[in-house]
């Protein structure tokens, strides 16, 4: 678990530096709330793991001798993103991904909780790529453990099942 004054002081520094663009924000929300309708969760969902995964290709990153290194790595493109920050804490049989400061286009509640859910799947699809990139086994997932907004995304990079 993340510690919240770590948290709190990752997300300032972050928007002190960054902030979400209102030249997409219009056009995410639409974009999000059309595949959502006309997907459904699942397939939305599927369908942003892929994006995710995408993602990853186009912005690969390399080998690293350590977490902290592999950290930075990802940071330093998440950053040129403008994607927040992410931590990672390894586990005995796994990985955790803390992502935090993401850019979600919604202001409301309901609209945020949304797209924080399917924002989060392509977090997964990204961080997936990322790992067997580096190596990792192809069958283990990343799976979204919490995703709420205006809080840290907690993913685990694990052998699991998806739910749904």
């Amino acid at each position: 678990m993340i510690e919240l004054t770590e948290y709190e002081r990752m997300n300032s520094g972050y928007f002190q530096s960054k902030h979400c663009s209102e030249q997409w924000r219009s056009f995410i929300k639409v974009f999000l709330e059309e595949i959502y309708k006309t997907g459904g969760e699942q397939d939305a969902c599927a369908f942003l793991r892929h994006m995710g995964a995408r993602l990853a290709h186009l912005h690969p990153i390399g080998l690293y001798d350590s977490i902290e290194e592999l950290e930075r790595s990802m940071n330093k493109i998440l950053t040129m993103l403008d994607w927040g920050w992410v931590k990672v804490k390894p586990q005995e049989h796994s990985l955790e991904f803390y992502h935090g400061a993401f850019p979600l286009p919604s202001y409301g509640k309901a609209e945020a909780e949304r797209e924080a859910k399917i924002f989060s799947a392509m977090l997964e699809g990204l961080y997936h790529s990322w790992m067997v990139a580096l190596g990792g086994n192809p069958d283990l997932l990343v799976l979204t453990r919490k995703a709420v907004a205006g809080v840290p995304f907690e993913l685990v990079y694990t052998k699991a099942s998806r739910s749904y």
